[in-house]
């Protein structure tokens, strides 16, 4: 009995050493804003070989949001507690997020404090840079196709590399078929051209771009260029508010003359019109003047006048013009004593 009990106390530690570990469970969560792939570790070789293909990773997309890892028990050394837990499968999460990304060379500036400009060269060897900004996300039907063309590299990665790299390149093409003074007008076939290569051409490899654009000015190598330009700006200006006043002034000269020669047009008319009315009177006055009719009526009128004034006396003196019976004789009505 002593003996059972003193083999039974030195196998105790020994059974508490050789247990096995336990397996505890383990469980992903999975964003709202993530997509995940349960890839499995292990496998025959047909089965690592179709994980080549872009199908394959889109059967492996989970639809839960909290996913459970399974583990397999690897034995490492002859005793059966010696060994690990290890995952059988993998989760992938593919972050389909919006990522904005402002390249500029300001470094206040922009998404990054480093100088991320586009740096082109015109055709005459002038270089300079410009701003580029790109919004892109990543759809939930094209997840697969994003995992399968990069792997384990994010959005925000792809961004700061191969997509600013395609910007940069495409920009580059159209700069260097014009000169510098053509090519400042036109900015808008550089955007175009990028727009119509980049959107494409990331949208065949699930991102999909929904912004892209180009802000703030050139930005040149040499600062001269940008002093000699707004110099010429600045000349170019004065010349047009020089030009702007001119005009001004010249269109107030012409108002001013026109005006007046308005009111001279209406003056002659006025002139004339009258001229014409006193003319047309006197010649209206001839041709009565010679109007038996007219006569008599002016007889009338003075007959009605001396009516009209007399008071029903005949004069009572008589007086004597000349010498001799024969001078002109007048009558006339003296005023009586009570008259004054």
């Amino acid at each position: 009995m002593k003996t059972f009990k003193l083999l039974l106390a030195l196998s105790l530690p020994v059974a508490i050493v050789g247990c096995r570990p336990y397996d505890t469970p383990e469980f992903i969560e999975i964003d709202t804003s993530e997509t995940g792939f349960l890839i499995p570790l292990e496998g025959n070789t047909d089965d690592q070989a179709k994980f080549e293909s872009e199908r394959y990773l889109q059967d492996r997309k989970v639809a839960t949001k909290r996913v459970q890892i399974p583990h397999r028990w690897v034995q490492t050394g002859r005793p059966y507690w010696s060994g690990d837990w290890v995952d059988v499968v993998r989760l992938v999460k593919v972050d389909r997020s919006p990522v904005t990304r402002q390249w500029t060379a300001d470094t206040s500036s922009g998404t990054s404090s480093l100088n991320q400009a586009i740096w082109i060269e015109s055709k005459d060897s002038v270089g300079f840079s410009v701003g580029f900004d790109c919004t892109a996300h990543i759809a939930e039907e094209d997840t697969a196709r994003f995992l399968y063309m990069y792997r384990n590299k994010s959005l925000a990665e792809m961004m700061d590399t191969e997509a600013r790299a395609r910007v940069q390149s495409v920009a580059a093409e159209v700069a260097a078929q014009y000169d510098l003074d053509e090519l400042r007008s036109r900015k808008q076939e550089i955007i175009d051209a990028v727009r119509t290569d980049v959107i494409p051409f990331f949208a065949e490899r699930g991102i999909t771009i929904t912004t892209m654009g180009m802000f703030g000015g050139f930005t040149y190598q040499n600062p001269k260029i940008q002093e000699a330009i707004d110099e010429t700006f600045v000349a170019q200006q004065l010349k047009v508010i020089s030009d702007a006043k001119f005009r001004a002034q010249q269109k107030e000269n012409d108002r001013v003359e026109l005006e007046a020669e308005a009111m001279a047009n209406k003056a002659r008319t006025i002139a004339e019109g009258e001229a014409d009315a006193i003319r047309k009177m006197a010649e209206a006055t001839r041709e009565a003047q010679s109007d038996p009719l007219f006569l008599q009526l002016k007889m009338l009128e003075v007959q009605q006048e001396r009516i009209t004034k007399w008071d029903g006396k005949y004069p009572t003196y008589l007086m004597q013009l000349g010498a001799g019976e024969s001078g002109p004789q007048l009558l006339v009505q003296l005023p009586g004593s009570g008259e004054e």
